[in-house]
């Protein structure tokens, strides 16, 4: 019997845990289903100019920016400022340059109207840069030969991608007990085989113990751990291949979501229904935070001064900057010469 003893923790927790991810893993598609349809994340607020239904106008105050989202259409970018367009104006002319000097007009995703309106089908982040466009008209009141040149930043964008990270407590064993480590290994493997199935792994991103002193109940410890989720890009490609339907990135993510939170529900819930003791390391309920966290793909960033009016935008990354995995931001590189850079090599 003694031989036994230190082992009653490890097998009650197996039990436990089989107990949970057979509940977990039974549960219906309806259940699953009607999960998802519960939005818990508030809309993104959108861009300025990205509709490719709204208008821009250029401004004598300096360039003006343009966000357009990446293979989507512009906006109707208007050569004209708010004064111009309310001014009778004789044969004017327009000329539209893009990055580099080039000039648009005979470019085949590019359309510019009579009247000087800028309109760039199937954005993509080559064409990210400075436009301008020069008007020459002529006063009708003094004949006199006018022109005008406008600045315009366009710039691509992504709306960002996201992931989760979840912070959970477990009451412990002490914190210099060999237990925990035990624990965390086999709940390491609980959670991965909850998940293996939507091509996402999970990490133990953090693990601290603490010791507390707690009113009427004094010394306990307490684990405090934060999860990481993870995409597997290879089984996700397989499952792409086999079945576009079943490809959606977002969606198979809200299911390790809804998983995990049914996985750590039912701890809870079967540990009410244990008689006698608990195992040395249990959930503590109500603990479970859900944060989300934005990526931006590689060659895009989130950049709030620079981009006020698309802070929550994957913004291309201007020359001089990159990013590379999944950042949030661009970092500075001087080797950097493109928008977009995913990278930066140096010698």
């Amino acid at each position: 019997m003694e031989k036994l003893f230190p082992l009653l923790p490890t097998l009650k927790f197996l039990v436990v845990y089989g107990l949970i991810l057979n509940a977990v893993l039974g549960m219906t598609v309806t259940n699953i289903e009607f999960l998802q349809s519960v939005d818990r994340h508030p809309k993104r607020k959108q861009p300025s100019h990205k509709s490719a239904g709204s208008k821009v106008i250029g401004s004598d105050d300096g360039p003006v920016k343009v966000y357009i989202k990446l293979h989507n259409k512009s906006p109707r970018i208007l050569c004209a400022t708010p004064q111009l367009m309310n001014m009778e104006l004789m044969d004017p002319t327009f000329t539209w340059k893009g990055p580099k000097g080039i000039d648009l007009s005979n470019k085949p995703n590019v359309k510019i109207t009579l009247t000087g309106t800028l309109i760039i089908n199937n954005f993509s982040k080559e064409l990210s840069g400075v436009y301008i466009c020069t008007i020459l008209f002529y006063n009708p009141s003094t004949k006199a030969l006018q022109s005008l040149s406008l600045k315009y930043f366009l710039y691509a964008y992504l709306d960002p991608n996201y992931t989760y990270e979840f912070q959970i407590q477990y009451h412990a064993a002490d914190c210099h007990n060999s237990y925990n480590s035990l624990f965390l290994k086999r709940l390491h493997t609980a959670l991965n085989q909850l998940v293996s199935d939507l091509a996402y792994t999970i990490s133990i991103h953090k693990s601290e113990c603490h010791t507390l002193k707690v009113p009427l109940a004094g010394i306990q410890y307490e684990l405090f751990l934060t999860l990481k989720v993870h995409l597997d890009v290879e089984v996700l490609d397989i499952i792409c291949e086999r079945d576009l339907e079943e490809c959606d990135h977002n969606l198979r993510l809200e299911k390790v979501r809804h998983r995990i939170e049914a996985f750590f529900g039912k701890q809870a819930d079967t540990y009410r229904e244990i008689s006698g003791l608990l195992p040395s390391v249990y959930y503590i309920d109500g603990t479970l935070q859900v944060i989300q966290v934005d990526r931006c793909k590689p060659g895009y960033g989130k950049d709030h001064k620079k981009h006020p009016q698309c802070g929550q935008c994957c913004v291309v990354c201007s020359p001089g900057t990159y990013s590379s995995g999944h950042q949030v931001t661009c970092s500075l590189c001087a080797d950097a010469i493109h928008f977009g850079e995913s990278d930066c090599e140096t010698e």
